[in-house]
C-alpha cells in the first residue's frame, strides 16, 4: 500500500529530524558533487529481501511535483497505521572528519531519542552507530558521506541484523561506483 501524501511527508520529516545535528543531503563547501542515487545503492530487491515480503515505494505529493530526491530511497511493506519502513538516506559533509564529528556529536541526542539504545557497530565503513528502540536506524560514515539506513518493523523487534546486511551491500556498491569514477 502506498501511504498518503500526509503520512509520507510525516515520515520524511521524522527521518530528517532523526538524522539531524548538522550536515545536509546536498553537498556543501568543498564536498564532492552528489552523483549517487540512493535507490541504486539500496534497490527494491534489497528492501524486499530484508522485509521478506512485497513492498511499495514511498512518495509524497511534493516528490510527484518536483521529482524524487536522489539522496533518499524509501520503501514500505506495512500499512499507514503499522508501517514497515526500509530506507536509505545519503547525507554529504565537507570532509570525512566532518562526517565523523557530526555522527559522534549526534550520539547524545540519539541516545535520548532511543531510550539509551545506541551503540557502536564495529567493522562498517569508517564508523557506524546503531540507534535502536523505536528508531531502528544504522548510521554509517563512508568517507565524507553519512548513510542512514532505517529498518523499522511493526512488531518492534530489533532490526540491526537486517540493517547491517543492507549496509554491507550499500558499502560494496558505493566502493564499486567510486572505482568506476576514478
Amino acid at each position: 500500500m502506498i501511504p498518503t501524501a500526509r503520512s509520507s511527508m510525516s515520515w520524511l520529516l521524522l527521518c530528517a529530524a532523526l538524522a539531524a545535528c548538522g550536515g545536509s543531503s546536498q553537498p556543501s563547501g568543498n564536498a564532492p558533487a552528489a552523483k549517487l542515487d540512493a535507490c541504486t545503492l539500496f534497490t527494491y530487491e534489497d528492501a524486499e529481501a530484508a522485509a521478506g515480503e512485497s513492498l511499495a515505494t514511498m512518495s509524497s505529493a511534493l516528490d510527484d511535483a518536483l521529482g524524487r530526491d536522489p539522496s533518499e530511497c524509501l520503501y514500505n511493506s506495512g500499512t499507514e497505521t503499522r508501517p514497515r519502513i526500509l530506507s536509505l538516506l545519503i547525507r554529504y559533509h565537507r570532509s570525512p572528519e566532518a562526517a565523523r564529528r557530526i555522527q559522534n556529536s549526534s550520539r547524545s541526542s540519539f541516545n535520548t531519542m532511543s531510550g539509551g539504545q545506541t551503540r557502536e557497530i564495529p567493522g562498517l565503513g569508517d564508523g557506524a552507530l546503531w540507534v535502536g528502540g523505536r528508531i531502528q536506524q544504522l548510521h554509517v560514515v563512508a568517507g565524507s558521506r553519512q548513510l542512514v539506513i532505517t529498518v523499522q518493523s511493526p512488531d518492534g523487534t530489533d532490526q540491526l541484523p537486517k540493517a547491517r546486511l543492507i549496509a554491507v551491500k550499500v558499502l560494496q556498491r558505493l566502493k564499486a561506483s567510486e572505482k568506476k569514477s576514478a
